[in-house]
């Protein structure tokens, strides 16, 4: 039962090899002496405790692979040992820190247990004897996937989401924290377009903008977790800017119109130029894709303007631009009149043609009366009979380069002096001026020629009515000028009365009582007369035809019709003597 003894005799002495744990337990020692008084005894007692040293410890877990926030034992089992045994706990993390429990327990419990527990744990025991270290048991957390995160490059943000530029390779990664590792697959627009957590777009295009969408799964716990990020592709205007200029506010102020349409975003484009820079406004037009611009003509150049318009766009490198000049005509406004052929109608026409943007013409009357200021109003129709007399009929031009308008009038009467101008801005010396004059419909003679550009003719009348046309050459070419209409006033003539019936006799006109009789008044003039009826110098009727129905004897006497040129303030007369005879009469 003590296993092998051996009894050293002359130590009074005991040995146990291979100490069993059945040794433990009350030793006694007892001597003998002889002496005087007989033999005596001596009794000793040793009281032997066998330590047992500590075998080496192993670790026991409720599950290897638990899933976060479950529930997980792990214990320290010792075969052998004697008491007290210590028990140290030691946690490696994965990532090689190493931490000691505190306690003396052999077995650890942890509620809700997460994924910084994860790594490989050892015990170490120790007693009075010895110490041990069990090997080490990896505990490995099972989680997620968590929600991924998708990482975009190159990688630009804006109110509308991720953005790329059109035509750019596009990096998307997809990382989902899970143990075991997950699984990524890709969607466009809930359709799977890719596997992998790393997903290429090489040259992406306009029509690729969406939503994508990174799925991360766990086949181990049969879990899923989900992001979607939306991406915007950016792509540029087609072409370039196009700008513009435009009259504004009755030809007072100029406008600049700058448009660039299309894109995504809309590009940014804004007037640049010394006036801008001064502090004007440019108008918000509420669409980014134009930008308008209005200048007064004060603080404009009378000659010629350049302005520029600067567009940018993200998904371009450079800055674009497009450059528009506003310019005063070259020449002076010309105006001239023609009358229709059955003479019912004047028409004042003025031009100024050449500038940018078109200029503004409108008449003026003698009166002061005036037409509304817009394009298109640089003819004046007027019916034959009502043109005025007195001051002539001036056209006003107005270019938003200019504060003031130019002005040109029409003022040639028959028998008066007129001279015309063949302007020439530029050319090299010595200039040659023919002057011609349209004899039939598109047919042009010559009526003079020479080095001055000025014609003068003298006691013009009506036959001098028609197109005139400078023709201007140099030892370098020769060109012509627009055709001018040249409209002679005159008149009016001695009006021509008629009759009808026509009945004339040695006293006169004669018609027959109960009668209907027409008078008729014409006399040569432009503009047209008008025509006042007097019966025995009483005014009686307006226009160039009167009729009396059922004439009566008592409306026998004289009858005059007086032609009025208005515009000239000329007048002539024509009288008649109108005699009534009635039936019984004859």
């Amino acid at each position: 039962m003590l296993g092998p003894l051996t009894v050293i005799s002359n130590r009074a002495a005991l040995s146990i090899e291979k100490l069993p744990l059945a040794a433990q337990g009350l030793f006694t020692c007892q001597a003998f002496f002889d002496n005087e008084d007989g033999v005596r005894a001596f009794y000793y007692y040793v009281y032997l405790i066998v330590q047992v040293p500590v075998s080496k410890p192993y670790v026991l877990v409720s599950d290897e692979f638990p899933v976060e926030g479950s529930r997980v034992w792990m214990h320290c089992k010792v075969e052998n040992g004697s008491e007290p045994i210590q028990y140290t706990w030691q946690h490696e993390a994965l990532r090689g820190n190493v931490r000691n429990f505190t306690g003396n327990n052999s077995i650890i419990n942890v509620d809700n247990i997460n994924r910084s527990y994860s790594g490989w744990y050892h015990c170490v025991v120790s007693n009075a004897v010895n110490s041990k270290s069990s090997d080490s048991l990896l505990l490995n957390i099972t989680f997620g996937p968590d929600v991924p995160q998708i990482d975009i490059t190159p990688y630009r943000i804006t109110k509308y989401g991720y953005s790329s530029l059109e035509t750019e390779t596009i990096l998307f990664f997809c990382q989902a924290q899970s143990n075991p590792v997950s699984q990524y697959v890709w969607f466009y627009n809930d359709s799977q377009i890719y596997t992998g957590p790393w997903f290429t777009i090489s040259n992406i295009f306009r029509n690729q903008t969406g939503n994508y969408s990174c799925l991360a799964e766990n086949s181990y716990l049969n879990k899923r977790s989900r992001q979607t990020i939306s991406l915007t592709v950016f792509y540029p205007p087609d072409g370039f800017p196009s700008c513009s200029v435009e009259a504004a506010l009755n030809h007072t102020f100029l406008k600049l119109v700058c448009s660039w349409p299309g894109g995504f975003p809309s590009p940014s484009i804004l007037w640049s130029g010394d006036l801008i820079q001064a502090g004007q406004r440019q108008t918000d037009t509420g669409q980014t894709s134009s930008a308008i611009m209005s200048l007064s003509s004060q603080s404009l150049s009378t000659n010629s303007s350049m302005f520029t318009c600067v567009g940018s766009h993200p998904a371009l490198k450079q800055q674009t631009t497009c450059t528009t000049r506003s310019y005063v005509p070259p020449a002076e406004p010309v105006c001239f009149t023609n009358m229709t052929s059955d003479r019912q109608y004047v028409t004042f026409l003025c031009t100024w043609d050449g500038g940018a943007p078109r200029a503004l013409t409108w008449w003026e009357e003698p009166g002061g009366q005036t037409q509304s200021g817009k394009e298109e109003s640089n003819i004046l129709v007027l019916r034959y009979g009502t043109v005025q007399g007195g001051k002539p009929y001036t056209c006003y031009a107005k270019h938003p380069l200019m504060v003031q308008p130019k002005t040109c009038k029409l003022t040639p009467e028959e028998g008066s002096t007129i001279w015309m101008r063949c302007n020439v801005e530029k050319g090299t010396g010595p200039i040659h001026y023919v002057w011609q004059r349209e004899i039939f419909s598109g047919n042009f003679s010559t009526f003079t020629q020479g080095n001055s550009s000025v014609v003068s003719m003298t006691s013009v009348n009506r036959n001098h009515t028609s197109r005139y046309q400078c023709v201007a050459d140099n030892a370098v070419n020769t060109e012509s000028s627009e055709i001018s209409w040249l409209n002679i006033t005159f008149g009016p003539d001695v009006p021509q009365v008629d009759v009808a019936p026509y009945r004339r006799t040695e006293y006169g006109y004669s018609v027959l009582e109960t009668e209907n009789v027409s008078l008729s008044c014409d006399a040569q003039s432009n503009p047209a007369s008008q025509y006042l009826w007097f019966y025995n110098n009483s005014q009686i009727y307006i226009g160039p035809q009167f009729t009396i129905n059922r004439i009566l004897r008592m409306f026998a006497g004289n009858y005059t019709c007086l032609a009025q040129n208005s515009y000239l303030n000329t007048r002539s007369k024509k009288t008649i003597s109108l005699i009534i005879y009635c039936e019984c009469d004859l």
